[in-house]
């Protein structure tokens, strides 16, 4: 049952119709396992860089600005990477555009460590980003190949847990690193944990059995099965999705989570230290409590939308209002953040602000599901990751200059702060007032809102 290239693929039978190696659950979550780990390490690889950012802008001689710019380098690929991978995907199967994107990654760090310089720097961090840019995209749509509509509210949610989690694990294991053997070693045990993922994943990685699905997902669960012998309607083309409203609601809403964990993992570390004093073990404890969060609220809010819709409760309110609450939560605590003074009072605020944003990713794949046939869903989502992920390029160039901008350094990251705040608000609101399954997807009745 393994789709190959070229085959055609399996239908996305409703769950009493699967054959028996989807109902066979080791399997499924094995595969679910080893996409975790990827998203840790893809999560690591990004953390890298804002921790070692002191020892590396010392020895390198970079301005906050320039900073800026090596940190948005990562996304300059990143986005038409997505896009372009995420049209392969439809077409190849996705264990091996995986595994070829692990090969990029481990790859992609020997330039710097084999010459360290302001232009090896920026050529490993576009190579990595060009490789990283597509993985949430195929990740998940690898996922929803091993796990039918109504069961994939846990699976959403894994990729965004594993990027918590691998910003948990890589914050106190790569300070101790680079505090105590140079930044350099950071970057070897990325690269050598990259590696060691794309062989495991050589020898046990698998494709699932589910495959493009003509009907609008999940309508067993709507009740809305094609009687026998009706044609099954043919898939919208690209156009389509990229019309819906929901699709564009779940993309904006997206972009603003994003903004927090761009402007988080590239500059939270140096303003800490700088504007508060904050010592190294401090940041690292400070980083691990959001990375904690992003773990926690997708884990929890993505199954407990699930469990509404089930319970008929519409996939706006269960899913789209949540979104947006989400990301509207996130840029209010980062935007009250430079006015907070106690330490107490300051943790509080790095956990909402980088950390509650996480919950509405899973929230936006599983909506952007809900729209898009599944013919059309590696690219679909691969362009909802790309569109997400554009603060990678422009969150850490933008607080560069508005840092260095400012009166002084203090004023500027109060600016920098503040406007991204603001900016993530308004993509919350965005995305509460226009994501509506019900209304956008085709072939389902809607329920009431």
């Amino acid at each position: 049952m393994t789709q190959h290239q070229g085959a055609p693929p399996a239908p996305d039978l409703p769950a009493q119709h699967l054959p028996a190696r989807a109902d066979t659950p080791r399997r499924a979550w094995t595969m679910a396992f080893m996409i975790f780990v990827l998203a840790m390490i893809n999560f690591g690889d990004k953390a890298v860089l804002g921790l070692a950012a002191d020892p590396l802008s010392e020895e390198l001689g970079l301005s906050h600005s320039l900073y800026g710019l090596v940190a948005s380098s990562f996304f300059l690929l990143f986005s038409a990477s997505a896009v372009v991978v995420g049209f392969v995907a439809n077409r190849v199967a996705t264990r091996w555009v995986l595994l070829a994107l692990a090969v990029v990654w481990s790859l992609a760090q020997l330039p710097l460590l084999a010459a360290a310089s302001v232009g090896t720097l920026f050529l490993s961090r576009i190579v990595l980003g060009a490789g990283e840019g597509p993985t949430a995209g195929v990740a998940v749509h690898a996922l929803y190949k091993w796990f039918p509509a109504r069961r994939r509210a846990l699976p959403s949610a894994l990729y965004v847990i594993g990027s918590g989690m691998g910003v948990f694990v890589a914050a106190p294991v790569l300070t101790y690193l680079i505090d105590a053997h140079g930044w350099r070693a950071a970057f070897w045990a990325l690269a050598g944990v990259g590696a060691l993922w794309a062989l495991l994943w050589l020898l046990i990685g698998r494709e699932g059995p589910l495959g493009a699905q003509p009907a609008a997902p999940d309508t067993a669960r709507e009740g809305a099965a094609a009687s026998p012998g009706t044609a099954a309607p043919r898939p919208g083309g690209y156009r389509a999705f990229l019309r819906s409203r929901t699709w564009w609601g779940g993309a904006v809403g997206g972009f603003g989570a994003y903004w927090t964990v761009a402007l988080g993992s590239a500059f939270l570390p140096t303003y800490l230290r700088s504007q508060h004093g904050w010592t190294t073990g401090e940041i690292a404890r400070a980083i691990s409590l959001y990375a904690l969060v992003t773990i926690v609220v997708p884990l929890t809010v993505s199954p407990w939308a699930a469990r509404l819709h089930r319970r008929g409760v519409s996939s706006r309110r269960a899913r789209g209002l949540t979104q947006g609450g989400l990301v509207l939560a996130a840029g209010t605590a980062l935007a009250l953040l430079p006015s907070a003074d106690a330490p107490a009072a300051q943790l509080a605020l790095i956990a909402v602000a980088f950390g509650l944003g996480a919950g509405a990713f899973p929230l936006s794949y599983e909506t952007t599901s809900e729209v898009t046939p599944a013919s059309r869903r590696g690219a679909s989502l691969g362009l909802l990751v790309a569109f997400q992920t554009l603060p990678g390029l422009l969150a850490p160039a933008v607080t560069g200059v508005l840092v260095d901008s400012g009166a002084d350094e203090s004023a500027g990251y109060t600016l920098a702060l503040v406007t991204g705040g603001l900016l993530t608000v308004v993509c919350g609101l965005v995305a509460a007032l226009t994501v509506h399954p019900e209304r956008d997807a085709p072939n389902v009745r809607p329920r009431t809102s």
